[in-house]
């Protein structure tokens, strides 16, 4: 075996590893992929893949584009703290935002609520659990009520339902995200961050208040 000028240096200076490094060597070079060992592994690449560039993260409405990323269908679960309520919800997910407003903070007893906003027509109560709801409703700052459902038994807030000014209920609902199981995480916006009492993480959607274009309007403008 022919040993490079390199090689032949560390084998003089380096008595005591000379042999295992010489071997390991000449198994290197005879292999098409060379076997190191785990102290030599570097890390993957796809390690880093979910850092998401400069550009795809606003701390303003107005540079951004409201997109959405969680138009899919699935069955998902929603269940109370105490499973007094519990019945299926079938998508689409229309959109995810945790809301800073001071109003959230308070129903969610928080620092903030999360609301994942469906189509008020797939979204229905059983006749069993309709009885196990109890309904309080608040006005807004815009001249609208929201309706706050919440279970009779341990008091977990179900969802909300704003009705317009003139008494229309919209066509959207907002489902508080703890209390659905299987609920899709990824790509939820961060809105009212002026409230904000926690750090908002980088690379999100954020708004300072609500977004100009909010999905189905299902969260209030306060």
């Amino acid at each position: 075996m022919k040993l490079s000028p390199q090689l032949i240096r560390t084998t003089f200076t380096s008595r005591g590893l000379a042999r295992p490094f010489v071997l390991l060597a000449h198994v290197n070079q005879r292999s098409i992929t060379p076997q190191t060992s785990s102290f030599f592994t570097l890390p993957s690449s796809r390690s880093h893949s979910h850092r998401p560039s400069s550009s795809s993260s606003s701390s303003s409405s107005s540079s951004l584009t409201t997109t959405t990323t969680h138009s899919i269908h699935a069955t998902m679960q929603i269940s109370c703290e105490c499973t007094s309520i519990s019945f299926p919800i079938t998508g689409p997910l229309l959109d995810l935002y945790h809301c800073h407003c001071l109003e959230c903070q308070k129903q969610s007893s928080s620092a903030f609520g999360t609301s994942a906003i469906f189509p008020s027509s797939s979204f229905t109560i059983p006749t069993e659990m309709q009885s196990k709801l109890s309904k309080w409703t608040r006005p807004t700052k815009k001249g609208r009520t929201m309706d706050c459902y919440f279970c009779r038994e341990c008091g977990c807030r179900i969802y909300h339902h704003i009705r317009e000014a003139d008494g229309t209920l919209r066509g959207t609902v907002s489902v508080k995200g703890g209390v659905i199981e299987g609920l899709e995480w990824k790509g939820s916006k961060h809105i009212y961050t002026r409230s904000a009492v926690v750090e908002i993480p980088e690379g999100v959607e954020r708004f300072e208040a609500a977004p100009g274009e909010m999905v189905g309007r299902g969260v209030e403008l306060k």
